[in-house]
């Protein structure tokens, strides 16, 4: 093979090489898709399947933020279990902080908790005793929603050559258990534009239950709405409440367009909310004398 021809390949393979490289490096996430929350799991052997009488055992936790956004002021507690079966401490600790996703901590943040137990005696010739208890989880977080619209004083016409409204969008989840799952739009023609009503459905879709929903910012096209309020039970216009039947609420802001025509805009929203989670576990105390056939 001739020099020249060498010379050729190695530059083909240096470019290619490069080219791959740049996409690599340019490729982004978006971690603000979905529905994840807080998962919390044990660590093998803490605590054991069996507890035997008067011995010691350690519940070892960890908790994982599976969330786009950052879990704050949260707490764990172990409640329900019978003391004079098994004593645990603390029976309550605190996270301050756990990191969202992101593109420096694409797994999200996570740490582990660890609780001391102590069990206690069995009632007397008692085979086993079986003590549930449920894992209390409460924190604060946030969700951000941006969106790019279609809005027209005439949404319910022809397409004018400007862009195609659409009077409702549909959404999956913006990268937390709080989410924003579709917005309606409705017009209110007034002289040469109108009025839009922005109908913003906001849903719990994760496992635990929120129990306020606070809006801290509702901006069309970068400028903040001047009438945005809940639906339902409220604090104020701007806090929902929200029930352990209902786990959704209704968000209305209105505009006035003084174009004729259709254009594009931004359409964004930030709430914050606070979350609980109990999930129910069991400890299994044993008598080691007595034969076990379970």
């Amino acid at each position: 093979m001739k020099l020249t021809n060498v010379l050729i390949i190695v530059v083909l393979a240096i470019f290619l090489v490069g080219c791959g490289s740049s996409g690599q490096g340019t490729a982004k996430t978006n971690f603000k898709t979905g529905s994840g929350g807080l998962r919390t799991s044990f660590f093998n052997n803490a605590p054991p399947d069996k507890i035997y009488p008067n011995s010691d055992f350690r519940i070892i936790l960890q908790i994982k933020n599976e969330a786009a956004y950052d879990l704050t002021a949260g707490e764990i507690s172990i409640i329900g279990l019978e003391e004079k079966y098994f004593e645990v401490g603390p029976v309550r600790q605190v996270f301050p902080l756990l990191e969202g996703r992101s593109l420096l901590n694409p797994s999200g943040g996570k740490m582990f908790m660890e609780f001391e137990g102590k069990a206690g005696k069995l009632f007397q010739n008692a085979q086993n005793y079986r003590g549930n208890y449920f894992l209390k989880t409460k924190f604060k977080s946030a969700v951000e929603f941006s969106d790019t619209i279609c809005l027209s004083p005439r949404l319910y016409e022809i397409y004018d050559s400007g862009c195609n409204p659409q009077e409702k969008k549909g959404y999956s989840g913006q990268g937390a258990p709080l989410a924003i799952t579709d917005i309606e739009l409705v017009a209110y023609p007034i002289g040469t534009g109108a009025k839009i009503e922005f109908r913003t459905r906001l849903k719990n879709l994760g496992n635990g239950m929120i129990s306020h929903i606070n809006l801290k910012s509702a901006r069309l096209g970068g400028v903040e709405f001047q009438e945005c309020e809940f639906q339902g039970p409220v604090v104020n216009a701007h806090e929902a409440l929200l029930s352990a039947n209902k786990q959704e609420s209704m968000l209305l802001c209105e505009t006035t367009l003084a174009s004729s025509s259709s254009y594009e805009t931004t359409l964004a929203f930030d709430f914050d909310y606070d979350y609980e989670m109990k999930e129910q576990h069991q400890l299994n105390l044993v008598n080691p004398n007595v034969q076990s056939y379970w």
